[in-house]
């Protein structure tokens, strides 16, 4: 799929959901074959919430070291726990070029890191 989204767009994000409940090693490998494969951006949502900020710098760091800059990383966290900003910053210090999260309350899902709060 990432092969024919790049035959049609220059820009290609894809989302590996759930990706902060998926083993590293497994989602590293995943990044890099959708990497390959032609995709831009790799988005690595916390889509449940529960990460924290320890634990996503590691995995964050882990995947920027394999990738280097070959993509950009994005990241989406979520706010169940009240670490999506933390967890945002985070990963913005480990290697994350892009953050998805909300303004002005605006939002896909209510639970996503709130912009003011940075």
């Amino acid at each position: 799929m990432v092969k024919l989204a790049r035959s049609l767009a220059d820009d290609i994000e894809f989302s590996a959901m759930d990706a902060t409940r998926t083993e590293l090693n497994y989602l590293i490998e995943l990044v890099l074959a959708v990497v390959d494969a032609g995709a831009s951006t790799v988005n690595i949502p916390d889509t449940v919430g529960y990460t924290t900020p320890i634990e996503f710098s590691a995995m964050i760091r882990a995947i920027k070291n394999r990738i280097g800059d070959r993509a950009v990383i994005a990241v989406h966290c979520h706010n169940d726990l009240g670490l999506a900003v933390a967890n945002s910053l985070a990963a913005i210090l480990n290697g994350a070029g892009q953050v998805e999260c909300t303004i002005n309350g605006i939002e896909s899902v209510r639970a996503t890191a709130p912009w003011k709060r940075w």
